[in-house]
């Protein structure tokens, strides 16, 4: 969680430094907040492969109580390839394929692939018909 908050915060001190050249400041800031993240788990004490890797535990610090229900959404998501991840989290910022394929570095028709695959998969993980 903190890494994540560091990188959010990172992303928008550079927001507020390059304002006046940012055209769509919500997909730069995910973009950016994004890039901040790997970068910070590429450092030699934390390897990339670690981002994949889900953690064995919630910090004392941070008390979640997710229903049951969610908890297996969240469990099921985490079987998804990374790329599919990252689309459907910004599907649901309700960004545009366009906007999608911008921030992922990808075409418009990889990003439609990307969310359709997730789709599926999560219906047939969670069995929904």
């Amino acid at each position: 969680m903190r890494d994540a908050a560091d990188a959010a915060q990172s992303a928008f001190t550079e927001l507020f430094a390059n304002w006046r050249t940012v055209r769509s400041p919500k997909a730069w800031l995910r973009t950016v907040a994004f890039r901040q993240m790997l970068r910070q788990h590429a450092s030699p004490e934390y390897p990339l492969d670690m981002l994949r890797q889900e953690p064995t535990a919630v910090p004392a610090s941070v008390r979640l109580e997710l229903r049951e229900e969610t908890q297996a959404v969240l469990g099921q998501l985490r079987q998804l390839p990374l790329a599919q991840r990252q689309v459907l989290a910004l599907v649901y910022d309700q960004f545009s394929y366009g906007e999608i394929a911008q921030i992922t570095g990808t075409s418009e028709d990889a990003v439609r692939k990307n969310a359709e695959r997730a789709r599926r998969k999560m219906k047939e993980l969670l069995g929904i018909t």
